[in-house]
């Protein structure tokens, strides 16, 4: 009988051991090298689409077809990155309106006044940071850890070019005003976001009402009516489409009434993906959500009902509803004050004992499964140049 050979089980055991004990650093190392090799470079680039200089046959068809496909990935790429600065710019210079607005506010009311003015230094603020704002392309995003991480162009490198920290471990990663991750690992070209969606991302935040609570949903009306003025063919008459018009005007008039923005409930926020191939799905956990201690926006208020824990004959008031948004307090030290972060989609009842309410909601930035292009953030405590 054939003795049987143990020593490539033991071989196989002192490997995994051996990886188990490498260090989180050169792991890290180790991933940024690997996806950096499998990125194609501008030289290979140039050599995938440069045009063979002979007869083209089946096989050269097959070839030209598939370098005119990363061709047209490639200004896919750089037409998103486009997209994303003109959005970007814009935003900044609508919000360099409202800050003027709001600093020139002549309110009789003291209350308002310090609303108006503690909104307009967050505004400022924000401004301050987003001035210094790094753009990035995705480059690698694995089926595994689908909703926890990706990664992006960027790194060292392009500190050393800038000759200022932007890319750095606590950078905020954002689209637009909407908050995604932040970054968590910086190579030398390459760079790992942790996304919000991941169970790790735990932003401090808070729920608000009102108008600023309206404006993204604003946004999303004016862009689809411009959409339908331009194609008739969605519509099987031209009254169908006028009465469609009429309704987003008239829900358009309704959400541009002022109204008085309420800054309530204070939590914590939390993805729901697993540690192992984590699932597509962007629904994100928040706890702890209460108004117990006083603050700049306001008095402490009852849990339950909402009314002002001072004066028991206050309005009573929900403390977090379906429909809030989520903004970033600021309070963790890590994510400037007032980016977006989510909408809340359920909130779950009160148990007996229970001193805050549990909720879900679902990310501000809708297109998390197929992000191409982000924005980068400078890490709070950075020297922002006047």
């Amino acid at each position: 009988m054939r003795k049987p050979n143990y020593f490539p089980f033991l071989l196989l055991a002192f490997f995994m051991l051996s990886m188990m004990s490498i260090s989180k650093n050169k792991v890290d190392k180790f991933r940024n090298f690997a996806i950096s090799s499998f990125i194609p470079t501008s030289n290979s680039s140039k050599f995938l689409l440069k045009t063979p200089d002979r007869t083209i046959s089946q096989s050269d068809n097959k070839i030209e077809m598939e370098k005119l496909l990363l061709e047209n990935t490639m200004l896919k790429n750089q037409i998103n990155g486009i997209y994303e600065w003109l959005f970007f710019e814009n935003r900044i210079e609508d919000q360099v309106d409202k800050f003027k607005i709001l600093n020139d506010e002549d309110q009789k009311d003291i209350y308002l006044k310090d609303f108006f003015q503690r909104r307009a230094e967050e505004l400022k603020e924000i401004l301050k940071v987003e001035y210094q704002a790094l753009s990035a392309k995705v480059i690698f995003r694995s089926a595994s850890s689908w909703s926890s991480s990706i990664w992006i162009n960027v790194g060292e490198k392009n500190n050393e070019q800038l000759s200022k920290l932007i890319i750095a471990k606590n950078s905020p990663v954002v689209i637009g005003n909407n908050l995604i991750g932040i970054v968590e690992y910086v190579g030398q070209k390459h760079s790992r976001v942790r996304l919000i969606t991941d169970s790790g991302f735990i932003p401090s935040v808070r729920a608000v009402r009102g108008s600023i609570q309206d404006k993204s949903l604003l946004n999303i009306i004016d862009s689809l009516k411009n959409h339908v003025y331009a194609r008739d063919n969605l519509f099987y008459s031209k009254d169908e489409k006028e009465n469609f018009l009429d309704k987003l005007i008239s829900l358009n008039s309704r959400l541009t009434n002022q109204k008085e923005d309420k800054y309530l409930a204070k939590g914590e926020l939390h993805g729901t993906s697993q540690p192992l191939w984590r699932s597509k799905g962007t629904k994100l956990k928040g706890v702890g959500f209460n108004y117990d201690y006083a603050d700049e926006e306001g008095p402490a208020r009852d849990l339950k009902s909402g009314k002002i824990i001072l004066d028991p004959e206050s309005k009573r008031v929900a403390l977090i509803e379906k429909g809030d948004l989520l903004v970033t307090t600021g309070m963790d030290g890590i994510f400037p004050k007032g980016l977006n972060v989510g909408l809340v989609t359920k909130v779950y009842d009160l148990e007996d004992g229970d001193y805050a309410y549990n909720i879900e909601a679902k990310p501000t930035a809708s297109n998390l499964n197929e992000i191409e292009v982000v924005l980068i953030l400078p890490p709070l405590g950075f020297e922002i140049e006047e």
